[in-house]
């Protein structure tokens, strides 16, 4: 029982210690935005953001989401083509459609209907291109060796720290006006999974990604309906619910 509860105490102190030290940090760029010419903005969550000066967003009614591009991914570690080696090209697809079917129910159920969702572009329409540009998956077999008696939880975050072989996503995206084409914003972003004390999430390949894109689709819809002075929250990176 005292070795147990070692474990858990240990597990603990990693865990709290950690979180400012598990804040993705941001990523070099995929190719799909130029984030070396972007910056930090105060009043919003992501990592690098640019807007055109002078575009009245309110003129805008509805938006188009195009499926999602894969194209830049980064294939940037150990972790993937160790893995997930022959299932990532599937993976990515699932993803990427998981990504455009949340930022589209995300803007439908946006309770202020700030933009219609629409199928096609229309000329009063905003285009949000979308691109994962990297993606790492939890690996399950780890995450069961993490709950393992005796320390085992530790030895595994440790472990996860020293490789950089945690679930993280990232990507970047374009605020088109639909009509001209003309790039009106682009965002760019990386996010890590979230600590928990127990990690249901861990026991799938995406859980974690999922719920970071879930909550970037949240933010795009709090950035449209954004009031003068107003800051959107980012994610925080610890969480005591387990899935």
């Amino acid at each position: 029982m005292l070795q147990i509860l070692v474990a858990v105490t240990l597990g603990l102190s990693i865990m709290v210690s950690g979180c400012a030290a598990l804040k993705a940090s941001p990523s070099t760029g995929g190719g799909f935005v130029p984030v070396a010419q972007m910056a930090p903005r105060a009043d919003l969550p992501f990592q690098k953001v640019w807007f055109k000066a002078g575009v009245d967003f309110e003129r805008y009614k509805s938006i188009y989401i195009p499926p999602v591009n894969t194209g830049f991914l980064l294939q940037s570690n150990w972790w993937q083509q160790n893995f997930r080696q022959g299932q990532m090209q599937e993976d990515l697809a699932m993803m990427a459609q998981y990504m455009r079917d949340e930022f589209k129910t995300a803007f439908a159920n946006d309770p202020s209907h700030h933009y219609q969702v629409v199928e096609a572009p229309q000329p009063d329409s905003l285009t949000l291109e979308l691109a994962i540009t990297e993606l790492v998956p939890s690996n399950v077999a780890l995450s069961i060796l993490e709950y393992a008696p005796y320390g085992g939880g530790a030895a595994v975050k440790l472990m996860e720290r020293a490789t950089g072989a945690e679930s993280t996503v990232a990507f970047e995206a374009k605020m088109k006006d639909a009509a001209t084409g003309d790039i009106l914003a682009m965002f760019a972003d990386r996010q890590v999974k979230k600590i928990r004390i127990i990690d249901l999430k861990a026991f799938t390949w995406y859980a974690h990604g999922r719920e970071i894109i879930r909550e970037w689709a949240e933010q795009f819809v709090g950035l449209a309906n954004q009031r003068p002075g107003e800051t959107i929250e980012g994610s925080s990176s610890f969480t005591l619910m387990p899935w």
